[in-house]
């Protein structure tokens, strides 16, 4: 993992970054990232996608998985994608196209889920090309443009996804 950080922090040297704050309203298309072997964040991942369809917002869902795809498949869909440790080489660069895809992406907002530490999405996170990117604040202070503090109630997703929905209303207006 030290010579995948290495080369992510050589790349990403090379980058020029301009945060553009975007609440909820203004967005149009919003990456969803979280973490697909716990069941109750798929559950999350569900409502809050039907609250932002509700809000007409173009939606695009990726679920990391720690285990190999072998072990438990997930199937997703046009909007629903699914990647495991195995889809990523020796440095923890993506091989997987659907991976590629969702980082370079221009998402209004990338709502990052995901609350453990895990090198493969921290990737993910900092490579994408998203406008806005938010999620919680106990991670690599680097990661996120809004960071939600959820140490109160650490690894509960529905309460994440809650107070990610407050403070995306409510900023910017």
């Amino acid at each position: 993992m030290r010579i995948g950080a290495f080369l992510l922090k050589h790349k990403l040297k090379k980058r020029k970054r301009t945060p553009i704050i975007c609440n909820l309203g203004q967005a149009k298309n919003i990456g969803l990232l979280f973490n697909s072997d716990i069941h109750a964040d798929r559950e999350t991942v569900k409502k809050l996608e039907s609250f932002l369809k509700q809000e007409n917002k173009t939606i695009e869902v990726l679920g990391y998985s720690n285990i190999k795809k072998n072990d438990n498949p997930l199937i997703g869909d046009k909007n629903h994608h699914y990647v495991y440790t195995n889809d990523f080489n020796w440095f923890y660069k993506p091989k997987n196209e659907l991976i590629n895809q969702f980082i370079l992406n221009d998402y209004d907002i990338l709502i990052d889920l995901y609350q453990d530490e895990e090198f493969p999405v921290e990737y993910m996170v900092k490579t994408s090309n998203a406008k806005f990117k938010v999620g919680c604040a106990h991670l690599d202070k680097g990661l996120h443009d809004l960071m939600i503090d959820v140490s109160k109630k650490k690894g509960d997703s529905l309460y994440l996804s809650e107070q990610l929905k407050h403070y995306l209303s409510i900023i910017n207006n």
